[in-house]
């Protein structure tokens, strides 16, 4: 019997159609780890052998050996690769998205992932889901010396699974997933510790899932990562040149002769240059010495200096930000936003703020989204912003206005989303489907739910909404035994 693979869906993905143009560094707000991006953790192949079941590349890292592992076991089809890489940036997307908790918990549903995957949710999606978090949950990797502890500034080994626990809801007869199963995921400790530490990459992800091969988004991901360096993996390098052999195992291709490898990802290369993330892709040498580099479009005709060395360009040179690093951060914030936060810098280094490395505490000051550097303030100007407007809040809108009424199972799964990443572990995984299942039939209403629970988590009555919340489903569930 035939086993169903993702790529023999690969045609039917949501988004093939459409021609997305990579995204600006400016534009991008999705990030991805920057050690899983790097290292590739998943093979860009579509198919694999059931048989191959590990593989261990060696390489360097800053001049010392380093050597990166996977073993998985047959069952579920081998190593983890092709549309499993989309599955896993999916679940790290939703674990940022959900405000990246201490646990590496993540609550969500099977449509859920599918949506932000980029793919349909179709039955035959859900079958191949499943068997993705097995493998991701079964395979084991170890990097050694090869993970950066970026808050140490060193690298590391470790081992782990992908995913460290799955837990998910089925149908009654299959067993298996479908569009209301919910699902509680905990991702490997190393990344989500890395997520919470910042070592992350832009990631432009409604590129990446307008991709139309397996392989290309894939290749994609790798050759994003690889293009920063990991030391500082915010600044992006014009080309990337690499031997062809050594990319073949960072690809985990498994036919590693130089013209199988160069037809693996002849495809990938000209979906790439055709939607403008690649100007070019350059072969030199022969045989297991050729040398393969990578020119990025975004980049590739930018002269050495683009912009004269202004006034502002040499205020930042004076606290040892390179000339690279300065007109990056002018061309992506402005003039304006740069002077700005190089005055709040100046204002906290007065105020007696301690800075180590002040050209990386400047840079990060810079970028800074999150008000991680306030400032002190006076209580009058405190008062009068807590009467001028309401604390900024890092929460997702609980419920957005739309001009139609979008259909129930869409407004359903948007309010168990939001319930989601407000009560967290004060529903278990079965208590989440009876929710679910209870807004389906309006008891209760979505909205009226999320509107509740706002006011709950405003209010710090989290745990009462619950235990009322629990005592409802409580109901519903009485009454749909004694309707059976």
């Amino acid at each position: 019997m035939h086993k169903p693979h993702w790529e023999d869906m690969a045609l039917t993905r949501t988004k093939s159609s459409q021609k997305t143009r990579p995204a600006t560094p400016k534009e991008i707000s999705r990030i991805d780890e920057a050690n899983v991006g790097r290292l590739g953790l998943i093979s860009i192949q579509e198919r694999v052998p059931d048989s191959f079941t590990s593989w261990t590349i060696d390489f360097h890292v800053e001049g010392r050996p380093a050597r990166l592992s996977c073993d998985a076991i047959p069952k579920y089809g081998g190593v983890p690769h092709g549309l499993d890489g989309d599955i896993s940036t999916a679940l790290i997307d939703l674990y940022v998205e959900g405000g990246c908790p201490e646990d590496g918990t993540l609550h969500t549903t099977a449509y859920q992932i599918l949506k932000r995957a980029g793919l349909h949710d179709s039955g035959r999606y859900y079958q191949n889901l499943r068997q993705t978090l097995f493998r991701l949950r079964t395979s084991t990797y170890t990097a050694s010396e090869a993970w950066r502890d970026h808050r140490r500034g060193n690298w590391t080994t470790v081992t782990f699974n992908y995913l460290e626990a799955l837990e998910f809801t089925s149908g009654d007869e299959d067993l298996g997933l479908n569009r209301s199963s919910t699902l509680k995921i905990r991702l490997a400790t190393p990344i989500t510790k890395s997520i919470r530490a910042q070592y992350t990459k832009p990631l432009d992800l409604e590129f990446l899932t307008s991709l139309d091969r397996p392989l290309t988004r894939a290749l994609y991901r790798l050759l994003d990562a690889r293009r920063y360096p990991p030391e500082d993996p915010r600044e992006p390098l014009a080309s990337f040149t690499v031997n062809l052999i050594d990319w073949a195992e960072a690809c985990k291709i498994v036919d590693r002769r130089s013209n199988k490898i160069r037809s693996t990802l002849q495809g990938a290369h000209e979906e790439l240059i055709e939607r403008l993330y690649l100007s070019a892709v350059e072969y030199e040498g022969r045989g297991q010495k050729q040398q393969l580099t990578y020119r990025f479009a975004d980049l590739a005709d930018r002269e050495e200096s683009t912009l004269p060395d202004s006034p502002l360009i040499m205020e930042l040179a004076e606290y040892r930000v390179s000339g690279p690093v300065a007109r990056r951060l002018i061309e992506e914030y402005g003039d304006e936003h740069v002077q700005a936060r190089l005055a709040k810098f100046v204002r906290l280094l007065d105020s007696g703020f301690k800075a180590r490395n002040r050209s990386a505490v400047l840079v990060d000051v810079i970028r800074d989204q999150e008000g991680k550097y306030p400032e002190k303030e006076a209580p009058s100007e405190k008062a009068a912003k807590r009467k001028g407007r309401l604390p900024a809040s890092n929460m997702p809108t609980l419920v957005e206005a739309t001009d139609e009424p979008q259909p129930l199972e869409t407004q359903v799964d948007s309010a168990l989303k939001t319930l989601q990443f407000l009560l967290r572990e004060r529903l278990s995984v079965s208590e989440y489907a009876l929710l679910r299942m209870g807004m389906i039939i309006g008891q209760p209403d979505p909205q009226e739910v999320t509107r509740l629970a706002s006011r709950a988590k405003v209010e710090g009555r989290l745990d009462a909404f619950t235990a009322e919340l629990l005592e409802h489903l409580g109901h519903l569930q009485v009454m749909d035994s004694g309707a059976n």
